[in-house]
């Protein structure tokens, strides 16, 4: 972030180290000018002194005001995100949750109609659940079984079935082939690398 404002990780350390210099200069010219009996020797040795405090407290003002500006640019421009990544992870996950939840569904001992019930509404919960985990800063940076552990305890789902969703099978094409959140559709084919 400190590019924004044109200065260097370097710069900034060298601020800290010039600020650093100023204050042992001025507190070694001060010990002096105090030391010394000869006023006009003191006299130079206290301007010098001075001068070095200045800087010090220049450097520390500098330094107060990069930082805030730094906050106020941050709170401005929010980091900005790598669409296709998020869409990515969203593909990769959406893949990985709709295993678990097919393979929950297979298990899933009541009649047929309620086992579609309770797969379609895992799929709802999937997309809201999904759009919401995507809008977190560091979605698609995140460890992708971590994301589809999270998602799944979410849902509701076990968190043994989403630690394996690697080994699970693909659900029917006619059951996953639906986009959910109007941004991409499920390829049944496809296979997550994460």
């Amino acid at each position: 972030m400190l590019d924004a404002l044109d200065i260097t990780e370097e710069e900034a350390a060298g601020l800290s180290e010039l600020a650093a210099l100023d204050l042992a200069t001025a507190r070694r010219f001060s010990e002096r000018a105090m030391a010394v009996e000869d006023p006009d020797v003191g006299n130079g040795l206290a301007r010098t002194a001075q001068r070095a405090a200045r800087s010090y407290r220049q450097t520390l003002a500098l330094k107060v005001r990069l930082r805030r500006e730094l906050s106020e640019q941050a709170r401005e421009y929010p980091r900005k995100r790598n669409t296709a990544a998020i869409a990515r992870r969203k593909t990769d996950v959406r893949v990985a949750v709709t295993r678990v939840a097919w393979a929950e569904r297979e298990a899933y001992e009541g009649p047929e109609d309620e086992r579609e019930e309770f797969f379609d509404d895992l799929m709802d919960g999937l997309a809201v659940y999904l759009s919401a985990r995507a809008a977190q800063e560091t979605f698609e940076q995140s460890p992708l079984d971590e994301e589809v552990v999270a998602l799944c305890a979410d849902l509701g789902l076990p968190e043994a079935r989403a630690r394996g969703w690697r080994d699970l099978p693909d659900p029917p094409a006619e059951a996953s082939d639906e986009p959910f959140d109007g941004d991409d559709a499920l390829d049944p084919g496809w296979r997550a690398s994460g």
